[in-house]
């Protein structure tokens, strides 16, 4: 073994651990000194620095890829894809705790013709296994269960639908990033051709990859799911997400209600 190599991996190792740890400093710093005014509603440093810690925590980034089984042999399929998920749900089973991820049936689901595995990748950077729970594309919703690796904190629903003008926040893992937070409003609800139900139209910009990341509004409840992008011409839906489009939370809970059927 070449120990200059080792050495130098182990330095590597540690510069990217303080790199991280000074970025973190910086941001906690910014935040702990400042607030923001969307609009006309302003948004407190205390604000920030929850739903940059606490709600953080129970985003999830969420990795699908496909296969198909030949003579015993996995082949990989031609499909992947990258998405977003929130954590809303713990249970402890024989000391092992696991959690459940909401996202979207879109992320989980693209082909089928062939087999799907999943990843989870939590704020810890922790790549786990996940495996499919529910999906259906009526509501265009999923649930992903796992395995605990380290602590995460599990999202509150609110129970009933965001008001217009109401301040929101978008947490999720656009183009493969992690945790990016976004803030806006909710501007309307709009029929689409997607789903049997109006969704939610707001201004927290999302990017592709956000799907199934989570709508919180500023007593850090989910409100909602985004799962579709409009441009701001005319509110069609578009790959390159300008206006966030989210499942309504009580369309949600009417999905949610299938896990205890």
């Amino acid at each position: 073994m070449n120990t200059t190599n080792v050495r130098e991996k182990i330095h590597g190792g540690n510069m990217k651990k303080i790199f991280k740890a000074i970025i973190m400093a910086i941001l906690t710093l910014f935040l702990s000194a400042c607030s923001f005014t969307i609009f006309d509603k302003p948004i407190y440093s205390e604000t920030l620095n929850h739903v940059s810690t606490v709600v953080m925590n129970a985003n999830v980034k969420i990795s699908t890829s496909t296969y198909r089984m030949e003579f015993f042999y996995k082949i990989e399929g031609p499909y992947r894809a990258f998405g977003s998920g929130v954590v809303f749900q713990k249970e402890v089973i024989n000391n092992d705790t696991y959690y459940y991820v909401l996202t979207n049936a879109h992320v989980v689901d693209l082909d089928t013709e062939y087999n799907h595995e999943y990843e989870i990748e939590d704020i810890y950077n922790n790549t786990i296994s996940a495996e499919l729970i529910l999906k259906d594309f009526e509501y265009d919703l999923a649930i992903l269960k796992f395995k605990a690796v380290n602590e995460l904190n599990v999202i509150e629903l609110a129970s009933v639908n965001p008001k217009i003008n109401e301040t929101v926040f978008s947490v999720g893992s656009p183009a493969g990033k992690h945790n990016i937070i976004t803030a806006g409003k909710i501007l309307s609800y709009i029929e689409t051709d997607k789903v049997e139900y109006e969704v939610i139209v707001h201004d927290a910009f999302i990017h592709k990859g956000s799907s199934g990341g989570m709508l919180i509004n500023q007593k850090y409840q989910l409100v909602g799911i985004n799962t579709w992008g409009f441009t701001e011409q005319d509110e069609t839906i578009d790959e390159n997400f300008v206006k966030g489009g989210a499942t309504p939370i009580e369309k949600i809970l009417e999905f949610l209600e299938q896990l205890d059927n």
